[in-house]
């Protein structure tokens, strides 16, 4: 055991143990995000819904140019997908979210939502968020039409990743 110690010490003082700035700054950034942090679901969930309230923004900056969507998915590492009501390109939960807001479109309960996704029946463990946020056109008629809704999905990781640079 003596021996190893030893071993470890020569090897670390003949490397001199001399970073540089930038290899010290991408170490500190890796020690930080590798600490262990104790979160309530709540500030997971919160944490969750202001990345997803940022990416949209970042889309409606771009005016939602299908061909910037990608590139903002990867700037904020989420996936982002756009859903029109009465199209058979929706996940099972994008139907049932575009359902929840005609369906709410009558009480006028229509804003943005997040979700959990959970990866069991018993709703235990969530991998992923779901972010949704509908896109209503006034009619001339004064009756409000569902265009589509944008669905944000946002990794749990990204979003305690996002909490803890509070």
């Amino acid at each position: 055991m003596k021996k190893v110690i030893f071993f470890a010490l020569v090897v670390l003082t003949a490397c001199g143990g001399r970073l540089s700035d930038e290899q010290r700054k991408r170490l500190h950034e890796g020690m930080e995000e590798q600490k262990i942090v104790k979160l309530s679901d709540s500030d997971i969930v919160t944490a969750a819904l202001t990345k997803g309230q940022t990416v949209f923004a970042a889309l409606q900056k771009v005016k939602f140019d299908s061909t910037k969507v990608d590139s903002i998915a990867g700037e904020y590492e989420v996936k982002i997908h756009w859903t029109v009501p009465g199209k058979s390109t929706a996940d099972l939960i994008e139907q049932q979210l575009i359902e929840a807001y005609v369906a709410g479109m009558v009480t006028g309960s229509v804003q943005d939502n997040i979700q959990k996704l959970y990866t069991d029946d018993k709703q235990n463990e969530y991998e992923e968020l779901l972010y949704s946020k509908p896109i209503v056109m006034p009619m001339p008629d004064g009756i409000e039409q569902l265009q589509g809704v944008w669905h944000i999905y946002i990794t749990k990781k990204q979003a305690v990743l996002a909490a803890t640079k509070k």
